[in-house]
């Protein structure tokens, strides 16, 4: 929507403007260059998985640790959502999912998912609108032009074939993306650009070396296949043997992952990055492992909705951020950075503040998923989670795994953080309302074809026969 209408800010989106923010200003006779951003998404990512965030069971990310190192690390960042679709257009518009309304697969002559209205702005029409050159190279076909994700792109590209979940994902996402990126970075012109790696997404089937190295002396049947993890949880067969391996499956997709990370974060400095690009490494939800008897991700407990945020570049101070965010905190955060205009109706806060050591969040953040809510009070860590079975309250300060419900306890807290979900809730609401959804244009057999593969559409049915369960998810 940004992209129609008039510039309203002079766009120094500078580096001088970065560092007037993060650090000290630069002197106003001096016009930086625009800052190029790049925005990478890896599906499915836990943020405790990641050794920065704390992970020492496996070293499984030696080159994201040491990005992060250079990066301001978002300790406390939650997704909107505890699935791909309407996290993605959570971080794409800047807005709640019932704000955007892209929730739900539909049935029809073919598959369908909910769409994101032309009416929203997002953040590559901002970028598109500040004169950036625009690009997307994505390996999830979920995330595709018939659903308004394509909107302020240049370039928008799926990248692979039908078996987009297994293999050499990342590489191939690499192949493509990094002769882009190194020949942009070369030209001078500015660009905005999104990576989206399905790694380490089920199945948990690395490419060799990786998942051989992981799958150790493991001696069950459990391979990382998704539908075989699916049927065996629910017939209860699982043992601990068969969850540990399964984890370790998962940190070898997340090993491989970082391999490749490293190769791009390698090359992109080669061609440099370091000196003119913001980079934002976030996911778009995690994954459980039988944490409150769970697998796949499926519900608002933090092993769904943590994930990372790192922010990295010219004038960004290195530092932990231990303010609570949001993805949607990403878009206002890079408008202000780089000077682009904000989306007229974008929830998120800017971060630039609390990065330079000033406050955070005051409301609640906030997240939801099939007809799940739930909000997280920065100030006391206290959490509620409403329409998943009893309500339920946690103290994340001194419960982080969510092992104690206070809900019956504490019915004080509970009256507080009532309102304070509805508000959030019905403001997404309204926006939505005003906004409208978008009109789709069916899902294609390949599409189709994934979904199953990864699990949100069962492998043996006609996609014209999946029904919508109008909860908020496709499963």
């Amino acid at each position: 929507m940004s992209t129609r209408r008039s510039l309203v800010l002079p766009f120094a989106a500078t580096a001088a403007l970065v560092y007037a923010a993060c650090t000290a200003a630069a002197p106003e006779a001096v016009a930086a260059p625009k800052l190029n951003v790049i925005v990478i998404l890896v599906d499915t990512l836990r943020a405790d998985k990641i050794g920065t965030y704390g992970y020492t069971a496996r070293k499984t990310t030696p080159n994201l640790d040491s990005f992060a190192a250079g990066a301001q690390v978002w300790e406390q960042a939650v997704s909107q959502d505890a699935w791909t679709v309407p996290s993605v257009a959570s971080l794409f518009t800047g807005v709640d999912p019932q704000a955007h309304r892209t929730l739900n697969f539909k049935q029809g002559q073919k598959l369908e998912t909910d769409t994101i209205a032309d009416s929203h702005d997002t953040l590559a029409e901002s970028f598109k609108a500040g004169g950036y050159t625009t690009s997307a190279f994505i390996k999830s076909t979920v995330i595709s032009t018939s659903h308004g994700f394509s909107q302020g792109f240049d370039t928008f590209e799926i990248v692979g074939g039908k078996d987009q979940a297994w293999g050499y994902s990342a590489k191939e996402l690499n192949d493509v993306a990094i002769p882009w990126l190194t020949t942009q970075l070369k030209s001078g012109k500015p660009f905005y650009t999104y990576l989206h790696y399905m790694d380490p997404h089920s199945p948990y089937k690395a490419p060799e070396p990786w998942y051989s190295k992981y799958k150790g002396s493991y001696s069950g049947k459990m391979d990382g296949a998704h539908v075989q993890l699916d049927e065996a949880f629910k017939a209860g067969t699982l043992t601990q043997a068969d969850w540990d391996h399964e984890l370790a499956l998962y940190d070898a997709e997340v090993e491989y992952f970082d391999t490749e990370f490293g190769r791009l974060w390698g090359e992109l400095q080669k061609a440099g990055a370091a000196s003119n690009t913001l980079v934002v490494f976030t996911a778009d939800h995690g994954e459980a492992f039988n944490e409150h008897k769970n697998v796949f991700h499926g519900n608002l407990y933090q092993e769904n909705i943590h994930v990372p945020v790192l922010v990295r570049g010219p004038g960004i101070k290195a530092g932990r951020m231990k303010h609570y965010a949001q993805v949607i905190d990403i878009a206002p955060t890079l408008a202000e950075l780089t000077g682009v205009p904000k989306g007229k109706y974008w929830q998120g806060k800017s971060m630039v503040a609390a990065m330079a050591g000033g406050g955070g969040h005051t409301n609640a953040v906030y997240s939801e998923y099939a007809g799940h809510r739930m909000v997280i009070e920065p100030s006391t860590g206290l959490k509620l989670i409403l329409g998943d079975g009893a309500p339920k309250l946690y103290d994340l300060k001194t419960d982080p795994l969510e092992k104690s419900n206070l809900h019956d306890a504490r019915a004080t807290d509970v009256a507080r953080l009532r309102p304070q979900l509805d508000t959030r809730f019905g403001a997404g609401q309204a926006i939505g309302q005003k906004l409208g959804k978008g009109k789709s244009e069916g899902m294609s057999a390949e599409q189709c074809e994934m979904l199953k593969q990864l699990g949100y559409v069962e492998p043996d049915k006609p996609c014209d026969e999946i029904e919508n369960d109008d909860d908020g998810h496709g499963h």
